[in-house]
């Protein structure tokens, strides 16, 4: 070793060898771990070389070649997880690092889901190219947020003015380099759009080359006709096709994941391209005005307000609202219903309505449930945590071969609220309980669920892979010991057993926490009209 430098940094894995008289072949040596690619082959035991962030060399590599070598005998390296339902675009800006995230081993998010998004791609991913990022940042053009440009909050189907004007917005976002177009059938505004609206702005995305991810009209009684709606829009249009965090909410209709997942087989035998994402919870997490029937949402927040200081049609309110908590998204019990963030009164973050009410010594039904549903609302409304999905269900959508895994969260920060523990857990989960515990999934199937699917979802051809020539997005775990520790009661908590991970060939988290460096970069559609 003569004429060389060798630095051993303890207690981390981590070898520094410096060469003064001449540069190291590779920036970063991974050696001695079991790879699992991505692409669903068995785990093979190699080396990783990794030049300007790039993975250049694999197999029998020699460590006297590295400037940095990680020693990873006894764990698993994968490929950087791939979120393809994230919130989190806009939570880059205050919280760069992302950790929540980071921490779970995602090193690329997809944003713009469920119909939100910025509505000019060109102008925010620019402000966030100037921002130091944690993952990779990919954008989808929220169908919600372009009909609130050109309509607000009207709760009226478009007219053919209004759906060309919505379909110049969602061609200036592929143009910019958005990789799609989302919907929130389920939420205002979108709830008030037709087919012939969704469908022409599917068929705009559809011509950059863009995907239509899609959280249906319905999750629960109404599912079928709501995800035949999507199928029918591929067909329509031939635009690929994802379905959003996949479930069946409300205890009527647990089970029915057979059927839902029947039907996108036989789309998918028709030469249909239909693919979904899921979370692995049994409950989901949205505002409470998601209860509240579509039609009183319209107009916006004074609107509401409005028609809740009628008696009459507070009445009428309420009566929709309680049928959602017996038959839908309530789970048909006030303890099921729990408060994940109310500005108004933080003290009730965290708490079930079935405790709220307790406190307030009124009783434990749903009528007073839906009361309270109302004074929430009332005081700006609040996001919420739904207990109302079978794991059944959430075992039997994990395993269909096309589900990838996802999060559906935005960043968190630590002791704020009391978000959905998907915020911080949903990855480790998986390869800790369904994996390691249940055996719902093997290790190379889950892994492959997490990066290459995604990946080509997204159509990205230099991420999701172990591969020569393929971005060094990394995370390095033990398979015995990897697990999520969020709760429903504690969820500020970050998973154990992620010992490494890598962003852009740059070491982003040691065993010893965060190294304070963030490598995330801007990732655009390649937009050419098909």
């Amino acid at each position: 070793m003569s004429g060389r430098l060798i630095k051993a940094v303890l207690g981390t894995g981590l070898l520094s060898l410096c060469f003064p008289l001449a540069a190291a072949q590779y920036d970063i040596l991974i050696r001695g771990g079991e790879v699992i690619d991505g692409t669903g082959k068995p785990a093979v035991s190699a080396d990783v070389g990794i030049k300007d962030g790039i993975i250049v060399a694999m197999g029998k590599l020699s460590a006297s070649d590295a400037a940095q070598v990680i020693q990873a005998d006894g764990l698993v390296v994968s490929p950087g997880f791939i979120d393809l339902h994230s919130h989190a675009e806009r939570s880059a800006a205050t919280q760069p690092g992302l950790e929540n995230l980071v921490q779970q081993g995602i090193t690329t998010i997809l944003g713009g889901n469920c119909g939100f998004s910025p509505v000019h791609t060109g102008e925010f991913l620019g402000e966030a190219a100037s921002t130091p990022l944690g993952p990779n940042l990919a954008l989808l053009v929220g169908h919600n947020d372009v009909r609130r440009e050109v309509m607000g909050e009207a709760g009226s189907p478009a007219t053919e003015d209004e759906v060309k004007a919505m379909q110049a917005l969602v061609a200036k976002a592929m143009e910019e380099g958005a990789f799609g177009l989302s919907t929130g059938l389920k939420y205002v505004p979108g709830v008030y759009s037709d087919y012939a609206e969704v469908k022409a702005l599917a068929g705009t995305a559809h011509q950059y080359g863009g995907i239509f991810t899609s959280h249906m009209r319905d999750e629960g009684a109404l599912i079928t006709e709501a995800l035949e709606e999507v199928i029918a829009i591929s067909e329509d249009t031939g635009i690929p096709v994802h379905v959003s965090h996949h479930k069946l909410v409300g205890l009527p209709n647990w089970g029915h994941s057979e059927t839902t997942l029947g039907m996108i087989t036989a789309a998918r035998e028709k030469g249909m391209d239909v693919t979904l994402d899921q979370y692995p919870y049994t409950a989901s997490s949205t505002r409470f005005s998601i209860l509240f029937p579509p039609w009183s949402l319209a107009g916006g927040h004074g609107e509401v307000l409005k028609r809740l200081g009628d008696p009459a049609t507070r009445a009428k309110v309420k009566a929709g609202i309680e049928k959602n908590i017996r038959e839908d998204r309530g789970g048909g019990d006030p303890e099921r219903l729990q408060i994940a963030h109310f500005a108004a009164n933080p003290e009730w973050d965290g708490l079930t309505f079935g405790q709220v009410l307790a406190q307030q010594g009124r009783a434990q039904t749903l009528a007073n449930a839906a009361e309270l549903a109302m004074e929430i609302e009332e005081q700006g409304g609040a996001q919420g945590i739904f207990h109302a999905i079978d794991e059944q269900d959430v075992t039997q959508i994990m395993a269909y071969p096309f589900t990838s895994v996802a999060t559906d969260t935005a960043g968190a920060i630590p002791g704020e609220g009391n978000p959905h523990p998907r915020s911080y857990g949903s990855y480790p989960r998986v390869l800790g309980r369904y994996v390691r515990e249940q055996g719902t999934l093997t290790l190379p199937e889950a892994i492959h669920k997490m990066t290459a699917l995604p990946a080509q979802r997204m159509d990205l051809t230099d991420r999701g892979t172990l591969a020569e020539q393929y971005r060094a997005d990394i995370v390095i775990f033990d398979p015995q010991t990897v697990i999520d520790n969020a709760t429903f009661t504690s969820p500020h908590q970050y998973p154990t057993g992620i010992e490494y991970i890598l962003v852009n060939g740059v070491i982003v988290k040691t065993p010893q926490g965060m190294t304070g460096r963030h490598a995330g970069e801007i990732l655009t559609h390649r937009a050419g009209k098909v």
